[in-house]
């Protein structure tokens, strides 16, 4: 005796239920599989491929160099807070987040991180010591950014900075002593 699908099968060609359940079933597990090597792909392609950001930088005229504010509104004689806005990027995630400098006054341009290079807190200005503070472990920074006293083995980095027109800009780049240390410019 033969099987109804053969039966189905010689009669015409015509496929019956069970057949397209079979090949239903087959091709679930394919799909499951495929699926997961896309995902799998896809995040192995953002993940390792060189990143935008990089090509971006050398293409952008400006270098990576981050405007902190018009020369022409900074002036008088004690440090001035501003902020800038950093880029960070971890794998195939970009975090934006302002990070506070301070332009320091006097000739030529120069701008310090607010970043305490002890553990990482922001520093202060205290206009009636008139040194930089730092909240968390008393650190404390002379007018120009060095260290007087306190845990911080280290004055507060000094950035690249350069005047482009009226505009004021910084080179902020992180560096391996911290989550938000800049490089250091000696």
């Amino acid at each position: 005796m033969t099987d109804t699908s053969e039966r189905s099968r010689e009669a015409g060609g015509a496929r019956t239920h069970d057949d397209l359940r079979r090949r239903f079933l087959l091709w679930i597990p394919a799909a499951v599989f495929g699926a997961a090597a896309v995902s799998l792909l896809t995040t192995a392609y953002r993940f390792l491929r060189p990143r935008a950001g990089a090509a971006a930088a050398d293409a952008d005229p400006r270098g990576g160099w981050l405007a902190v504010g018009r020369v022409s509104e900074m002036g008088g004689g004690r440090p001035l807070r501003r902020a800038v806005t950093v880029e960070r990027r971890a794998g195939w995630s970009l975090a934006r987040r302002e990070q506070a400098v301070f332009v320091l006054p006097g000739a030529g341009p120069r701008v310090v991180s607010a970043v305490c290079p002890h553990e990482g807190c922001e520093v202060e200005w205290d206009a009636g010591a008139s040194a930089f503070l730092c909240p968390c472990h008393d650190s404390r920074f002379g007018p120009d950014g060095e260290r007087t006293a306190g845990p911080a083995e280290r004055g507060l980095a000094r950035l690249p900075a350069r005047v482009t027109g009226d505009v004021l800009e910084v080179l902020y780049e992180p560096s391996g002593g911290g989550p938000d240390a800049p490089a250091v410019q000696g």
